[in-house]
């Protein structure tokens, strides 16, 4: 097996070079999230724990995203699980999820949002 290290997440990499990224680096840096992202909803599957930290990007070729330990089938509830616990990074969970709400992938394009907040800004 053969794995490429990389050296941050997006939360270090915003928090070091925030000042000198262009914007070219920012939407790229968003694209490929986004094509991420896109790749687990069509396997069926949410993230549940999307953020900053859960993203590593250098802002020039790819991202990927990490920690997939809670992620699962988008078709399962949590009332078929026993499991109806809030997970994640607080400001990166959508508000139906605080209110009680099942975990949708609709949950995860929530998070995309807060990140896309966070590079532009």
């Amino acid at each position: 097996m053969v794995m490429e290290l990389k050296n941050g997440s997006l939360r270090q990499h915003l928090n070091n070079n925030f000042i000198s990224l262009d914007w070219d680096q920012k939407l790229w840096s968003l694209y490929c999230i986004a094509l991420g992202l896109r790749d687990i909803h069509k396997k069926g599957l949410i993230h549940q724990d999307f953020h900053c930290g859960n993203i590593l990007s250098d802002f020039n070729k790819e991202a990927f995203i990490t920690d997939l330990g809670l992620c699962q089938p988008a078709n399962v509830k949590s009332s078929q699980n026993n499991n109806k616990k809030i997970y994640g990074v607080l400001p990166y969970v959508a508000p139906e999820v605080l209110r009680g709400k099942e975990y949708t992938q609709k949950s995860d394009i929530y998070g995309f949002g807060i990140i896309a907040y966070e590079i532009c800004t």
